[in-house]
């Protein structure tokens, strides 16, 4: 955030990519790991005793779980989709 001459508030938007590095560290997780991962987070950052810098680094590896955790129920929405399409067309 950035003040200008009339003391408003500026907020730069902050470079966004879709991959971030805790992506690459949480890839190999298993749907339910990642939830209990993201629960111990949210307990962490719940917890008075962190720092604004924990804090950022447990919001940004939240988000890349939570999306991980988006992505495998999609993947799994899909999955039964698809069986259940091919099981009315087996009927």
């Amino acid at each position: 955030m950035i003040a200008n001459s009339q003391n408003k508030l500026i907020i730069d938007q902050m470079p966004t990519n879709d991959k971030s590095p805790d992506q690459d560290e949480f890839k190999g997780l298993k749907f339910e790991e990642a939830i209990t991962r993201l629960e111990e987070l949210v307990s962490e950052m719940e917890s008075a005793e962190v720092d604004l810098d924990s804090m950022i680094k447990n919001y940004q590896s939240g988000m890349s779980l939570l999306k991980i955790c988006q992505k495998k129920v999609e993947e799994a929405e899909f999955k039964l989709t698809k069986a259940t399409a091919a099981e009315k067309v087996e009927s």
